[in-house]
């Protein structure tokens, strides 16, 4: 069975908060250990403020779309972020040069370290993006064990 937990807010900075809190209470429920479910908060965190800031330049009033689909038999967890701002090609969404170190702009980098897999696409209805990730989450015991 798919489990699922759907949060939708409005583009505002501060929310990010709310998101976290409520991604450490499911995964709570689930025994994911606290670093993996940081691993989890920073990506989906860097991956919102993505948003805000490139599709919806602050404005306040846009909505931002997660849903968390969680598949216990395997610990693998599916976020799909979604948003309705214009629709970005794909090939330009890149990662930062590391040799070029700045103070900002390392969230794509980030985002592709902490999950399995990232994938950016056109929503279904054709009307802006959708950012799929994939994380496998360990047991609580097996971060233990190493």
């Amino acid at each position: 069975m798919t489990e699922r937990l759907f949060i939708e807010f409005n583009a505002i900075i501060d929310y990010i908060r709310v998101m976290r809190g409520a991604l450490r209470s499911f995964f709570k429920l689930k025994n994911i250990s606290a670093a993996q479910v940081f691993d989890a908060e920073l990506a989906l965190s860097e991956a919102v403020v993505n948003v805000i800031k490139h599709t919806y330049r602050f404005d306040a009033s846009q909505i931002v779309q997660l849903t968390v689909l969680w598949e216990e038999e395997d610990r693998r967890c599916t976020f799909l972020l979604e948003d309705s701002g214009k629709t970005v090609c794909p090939d330009t969404i890149l990662s930062r040069d590391l040799d070029d170190l700045k103070d900002h702009g390392l969230g794509v980098y980030i985002i592709k370290s902490m999950m399995d897999e990232v994938i950016y696409s056109p929503r279904d209805n054709g009307c802006g993006n959708r950012l799929t990730m994939k994380k496998h989450f360990r047991g609580a015991e097996d971060d233990r064990t190493g």
